[in-house]
């Protein structure tokens, strides 16, 4: 008894809320293509992740579909954000209140990259900031719960993309604080054709989604 109070329970709104969690997912997806794919910058080059950082797509003053993009993160960003708290409320133990205030602070914060793209910069910096400092805290919380739950009710295999989620993003927050800008409010000019930044940072950023959708379909899948 004292395991089944630990663990997630299963039931037909689990399987709604994964299907929450891949929707989310497939709209984030879905803007950063429709953004991409037209884009030009102002040296009239086309977008690249071994080149560009994520948040350019929704630099209104250059992407063309930037409304598209930040539109995608606002709606799936609070989607995620939901999905998470959903999720976090259904576990029980000394790790659901961790889990909650990390989802709560990635899925808003990531909602407000939308809200404040690269046009608004200080306030962009502050709000991309506290999601990528929080967005892997969410996949390493629910591992070390996944981990330290005795009959957690979801498959171990899970601890895999979370193991990935932290060292991605790990590796990513310490290369990108060697970054320094020549005008942190100015374009970016000169980019290499594979440049780290970026694409660590696009790196991170699937990671996560990836381990949204492990564990969405997870959800979905079971039955009971």
């Amino acid at each position: 008894m004292q395991g089944a109070t630990r663990s997630v329970s299963i039931s037909l709104s689990s399987r709604r809320l994964g299907v929450l969690g891949l929707g989310s997912v497939a709209l984030i997806l879905a803007g950063m293509l429709v953004a991409a794919t037209p884009y030009r910058g102002f040296g009239g080059e086309g977008y690249s992740p071994l080149d560009h950082f994520i948040s350019e797509l929704g630099e209104i003053a250059v992407s063309r579909y930037a409304s598209a993009f930040n539109l995608s993160l606002i709606v799936g960003g609070m989607g995620l954000g939901l999905f998470m708290v959903l999720l976090s409320t259904s576990l029980a133990g000394r790790y659901r209140g961790i889990l909650l205030a990390v989802s709560v602070a990635s899925g808003v914060s990531g909602a407000l990259v939308g809200v404040f793209p690269m046009d608004y910069h200080a306030l962009h910096r502050v709000v991309s900031g506290v999601f990528f400092v929080s967005g892997w805290l969410v996949a390493g919380v629910f591992g070390l719960w996944l981990f330290r739950t005795p009959d957690p009710g979801l498959p171990r295999w899970l601890l895999v993309p979370s193991a990935i989620v932290v060292a991605v993003f790990i590796v990513f927050i310490a290369v990108y604080s060697t970054y320094i800008p020549a005008n942190p409010d100015g374009r970016i000019l000169g980019r290499p054709d594979v440049w780290q930044y970026p694409l660590l940072e696009w790196a991170s950023l699937l990671s996560l989604l990836a381990w949204f959708v492990c564990v969405s379909a997870v959800l979905v899948r079971r039955k009971g």
